[in-house]
């Protein structure tokens, strides 16, 4: 028997408390779409959430960093945040209750767009990966399951009622980009093309570390990277693209963050940087102007 990460087991735990405890005070959920689209892209990665046991904090924290608005769907503490940039809907906050031996009190959860999410998941099982909360409808925002890979990072899979967000250039303080950090980038990279029927490209590497990206509809969605230490555990990290970097940088260390992977000439011309929020949940940021191509992602 496998034994993976406690952290990424709370974490799972929380998701299953949300889709099953709130749909309680929360009979309609909000979409993940500003406007119905009706349009749905396997492999895009179209939705995040944090999962956070002191939501105040998150929410101020995010609030002073890149003035993100909120919304409150249902009530006590089932109660969902809607994250609002600009009144466009980008992710949401899920409370829980933070066992006394877990890691940390924070965590983002990815959502990837697919048709069929009992497909997904029997693809995920059997590349050896789990099913941590099976397929479930939310109403107003579509069916949504949490799965786990092989080397113990989670995702979710999302299937929206009314389509995904448009896929156009994100504006400032909203989703860029998409990594997992695994221990093998070529396993990875297998394990997720039938989920999200992708083709692999290798890239040059970053630094020492092999870069494989995960192409849908002609564009990359994702990249695969090779951890620097094996003793690390896999995890996907999403990247907010913002207007300045050094200053977004001095906000977050002024808001109670910090920054763990500072810039660095020879990773992506100094452009990108890893942080932690006040509870311990890990995003990156880029750099990112309107001058940059899309397909030519961080």
């Amino acid at each position: 028997m496998r034994h993976f990460p406690k952290g990424m087991l709370v974490l799972a735990g929380a998701v299953l408390l949300l889709i099953g405890g709130c749909t309680a005070t929360t009979p309609r959920w909000p979409a993940i779409s500003e406007l119905p689209t009706d349009v749905r892209l396997q492999g895009r990665w179209v939705w995040v959430d944090l999962i956070a046991d002191n939501v105040d904090i998150e929410k101020r924290f995010y609030g002073e960093v890149f003035g993100w608005q909120y919304e409150t769907y249902g009530t006590g503490k089932d109660a969902y945040t809607l994250i609002r940039v600009d009144g466009r809907p980008i992710a949401g906050i899920v409370p829980y209750d933070k066992p006394a031996d877990a890691d940390r009190s924070a965590r983002w959860l990815a959502f990837m767009s697919v048709p069929d999410l009992d497909r997904a998941a029997d693809q995920a099982t059997a590349s050896g990966g789990r099913v941590l909360v099976p397929p479930k409808h939310l109403a107003g925002r579509g069916a949504v399951a949490v799965l786990q890979d092989r080397e113990g990072a989670i995702f979710g899979v999302i299937h929206a009622t009314d389509g995904d967000p448009p896929d156009v250039l994100p504006s400032y303080n909203t989703w860029l980009w998409i990594e997992l950090w695994a221990k093998d980038s070529s396993l990875m990279a297998d394990f997720y093309r039938p989920i999200g029927a992708y083709t692999i490209e290798r890239q040059e590497d970053i630094g020492d570390r092999p870069e494989i990206r995960l192409v849908a509809g002609g564009y990359p969605r994702a990249a695969v990277l090779e951890l620097e230490r094996q003793d690390l555990p896999s995890t996907w990290l999403p990247y907010i693209r913002v207007k300045d970097l050094r200053q977004t940088l001095a906000r977050i260390e002024q808001a109670g963050g910090s920054v763990v992977v500072p810039p660095s000439p020879t990773v992506r011309n100094g452009k990108v940087a890893v942080f932690l929020d006040p509870l311990g949940a890990a995003l990156a940021v880029a750099q990112w102007t309107d001058e940059n191509n899309a397909g030519n992602k961080p």
